[in-house]
């Protein structure tokens, strides 16, 4: 194997993000031994040069020929990847909508809940303006007014 040949295996594989321990991992040899192979100092066979095509996910002529195809397109992993997507973001599609209907809901029973305080606020303070209105005019207050008594202990 040429020196260029191990160049092109290193663009690969640094275009993958992949280190040299992981494809050294992946092939069962050391990362010396990798190191070698990518500097065309080690000879490779046949057998190893398809491993190393078969873990970068590239054809075996990419690396021989130094084709810029990077992407292995004979196996349909791109339409795999396309579909992925789009069903990725049809499941984000339906999830945001259905966050938004259950925003709307919590909003909606809020809004009932806070015209019920005012409500409640307002009958409140008209009874209490009705009391006023009475102990100003000399009637004593009753004896215990919202649960509070008014004798002194």
């Amino acid at each position: 194997m040429s020196t260029e040949t191990g160049i092109r295996i290193k663009k690969i594989r640094e275009f993958r993000n992949y280190t040299q321990t992981h494809m050294a991992d992946k092939l069962k040899i050391s990362q010396n031994a990798y190191s070698k192979i990518e500097n065309g100092i080690t000879p490779v066979t046949t057998d190893r040069l398809e491993q190393i095509a078969k873990a970068l996910d590239v054809p075996v002529e990419s690396i021989l020929n130094g084709e810029r195809q990077v992407f292995n397109l004979d196996n349909n992993n791109i339409d795999k990847f396309y579909g992925f997507i789009e069903n990725l973001q049809e499941e984000n599609r339906e999830a945001i909508q259905q966050t938004i209907s259950m925003q709307t809901q919590q909003i909606d029973y809020l809004k009932g809940q806070n015209e019920q305080l005012m409500k409640t606020i307002a009958a409140m303070t008209q009874k209490l303006k009705a009391r006023q209105t009475l102990w100003g005019s000399g009637c004593k207050p009753p004896p215990a007014i919202f649960g509070i008594s008014t004798k002194n202990h």
